[in-house]
């Protein structure tokens, strides 16, 4: 369930750039939704969304406050049926758990933090026909790629996943982050 939104090619592109850009960390799909406003109407109607590039250890990480106010709000202001609005509001958000979750968030973007602005810096040079050169998207990808396997096989090993919460006596019955 969600939103479509109708963008002027500029938007569209601003978007993007905004997520990473074209060929960037997620890549262009193509949905098909149906309107929720007359449900006798049938037609199906062709969007572009973004999905990811690169798959994850946890596909269903627990989203940020920040998000899911976002989604929240959304439902709210465009008057979703009551019975998504309550399934929205009984979502968890991730919340860090631990002084080693945190020491683990601080390192991980004193070390990710300067590359990723570079990498968008760079997305800003685009080439006479408004693309933006090859080794800038390769860059991007292995970075957004290479941070994740980064994440996955080592920051939550050590520190605690940055993107669930680990149930307490899970955390009590299994002693480390890397046994759960």
């Amino acid at each position: 369930m969600g939103i479509a939104y109708l963008l002027t090619r500029e938007e569209y592109e601003r978007l993007l750039l905004s997520e990473g850009g074209r060929d960037g960390g997620y890549k262009e799909i193509d949905v098909a939704v149906v309107p929720l406003v007359d449900l006798t109407d049938k037609r199906v109607i062709r969007c572009k969304s973004l999905g990811t590039r690169v798959p994850r250890e946890n596909p269903n990480p627990l989203p940020s406050a920040r998000y899911l106010s976002l989604l929240r709000t959304g439902a709210a202001e465009h008057e979703f049926p009551t019975a998504y609005q309550d399934y929205l509001d009984q979502l968890p958000i991730y919340t860090i758990s631990s002084w080693r979750t945190e020491v683990g968030r601080v390192l991980f973007l004193l070390l990710w933090l300067p590359i990723v602005a570079f990498i968008f810096a760079m997305l800003t040079r685009k080439g006479k026909l408004g693309q933006v050169p090859g080794w800038v998207k390769r860059l991007q990808v292995w970075a957004f790629s290479n941070m994740w396997r980064m994440h996955d096989n080592f920051f939550s090993p050590v520190f605690g996943p940055g993107d669930i919460v680990p149930e307490k006596d899970t955390l009590e019955s299994c002693g480390t982050f890397e046994k759960c």
